[in-house]
């Protein structure tokens, strides 16, 4: 009797932890099962291994985005898409207001791949903009295809190592961003690096190759600062309104024009 009734508690106690680890596995692999993001998030998000934006993501003032080294993020190419009405993009964007850390490495950077289809433009996406962001940080980014590859709006992040390609615009800065732009390739767009509206980045060591038009466009109230920088094999090297910049202008070669000096210094000019 004592034999048969301790073997029936043996029984339910095993029946109980197998019930406890079936819920546990069970909400981890809900949890693995969520890699789809669109809308707004607050609080601290991160991503790895691979998640998809299946739409516009907007990171609220006070939340975070943190993307892991070897993360493959893939971009869905929405139209009609909208976060806010100021931004009339109508592709898919990833859009920062909290802080943003993507720490992609040499051996595992970050990589955003479009999700191909047919009818698919060239101009597939509307890129990463930080809007009055915390402080952030781009490290080793692929990016391709982008209206604006990286938007800094009234931020300031450190923008390093990143490989920027066929996108319309590399790199914006406006409304007195002061970014630093380290060690990064920018290639085959429309435009490389644009500084406007009293923005003041610190560019070194880029290399900035094979753009239709500028490579780096200054406007009268910006005042960016050069460094060792390699600007080669665009339309115009360097477009620039204010005539007093320091210019390490030795790397600046081989362009069709190499520096265009615009309109008179201290002339407005808009976005």
């Amino acid at each position: 009797m004592d034999m048969t009734l301790n073997s029936y508690k043996i029984n339910r106690a095993i029946v109980a932890l197998c019930v406890i680890a079936f819920a546990l596995t069970s909400l981890v692999q809900a949890d693995d099962l969520v890699t789809e993001y669109s809308g707004a998030y607050a609080g601290d998000l991160v991503w790895e291994d691979v998640v998809t934006m299946s739409g516009d993501v907007l990171i609220l003032e006070g939340g975070s985005l943190t993307i892991r080294p070897g993360t493959q993020v893939n971009v869905f190419p929405a139209e009609g898409t909208k976060i806010d009405p100021e931004y009339l993009s109508s592709q898919t964007e990833l859009l920062v207001r909290g802080k943003l850390e993507i720490l992609g490495t040499a051996t595992a950077p970050v990589r955003f791949v479009l999700i191909e289809r047919n009818d698919l433009e060239e101009i597939a996406w509307s890129g990463i903009t930080l809007d009055r962001a915390s402080q952030s940080r781009i490290l080793h980014a692929q990016l391709e295809r982008a209206d604006i590859a990286i938007r800094c709006v009234a931020s300031s992040p450190e923008i390093k190592r990143n490989r920027i390609t066929n996108s319309r615009y590399g790199i914006v800065a406006q409304q007195k961003s002061h970014p630093k732009i380290l060690d990064n390739l920018l290639a085959d767009g429309e435009g490389g690096i644009f500084c406007w509206k009293g923005s003041n980045p610190y560019l070194f060591g880029n290399v900035i190759k094979g753009h239709d038009e500028e490579a780096v466009f200054v406007d009268a109230e910006s005042r960016p600062r050069f460094d060792r920088n390699t600007i080669s094999g665009n339309a115009i090297g360097l477009a620039l309104y204010p005539r007093d910049l320091l210019l390490d202008d030795i790397a600046v070669t081989d362009n069709l024009e190499n520096v265009r000096f615009l309109g008179r210094q201290g002339e407005d000019v808009g976005e």
